[in-house]
């Protein structure tokens, strides 16, 4: 089952959010990086370990970039034009 979570970032505090990826529970922060003039995606898991800290980068409509990469086969791609995080 695909989870499906709007990128609805507010430009005061980094945006946030939980997921579930290879049935593992991870926290998703996505702060924005002024000097690179970019998102970045940070993944925690339950013991506030950072497991995940890489660019946002977008994945186009039939080529998904793994964003959670050491989870695999699960996956978290994030989907530009529709702004959304798509997990599984």
């Amino acid at each position: 089952m695909t989870q499906i979570i709007p990128f609805k970032p507010n430009g005061k505090v980094p945006f946030s959010f939980q997921v579930t990826v290879s049935g593992v529970q991870l926290f998703g922060t996505v702060p924005w990086n002024m000097y690179a003039n970019r998102y970045y995606l940070k993944l925690t898991d339950s013991t506030g370990a950072t497991v995940v800290y890489v660019p946002m980068i977008a994945s186009a409509e039939f080529y998904d970039i793994n964003l959670a990469l050491p989870y695999a086969p699960g996956a978290l791609i994030y989907r530009e034009s529709s702004r959304q995080f798509e997990a599984t």
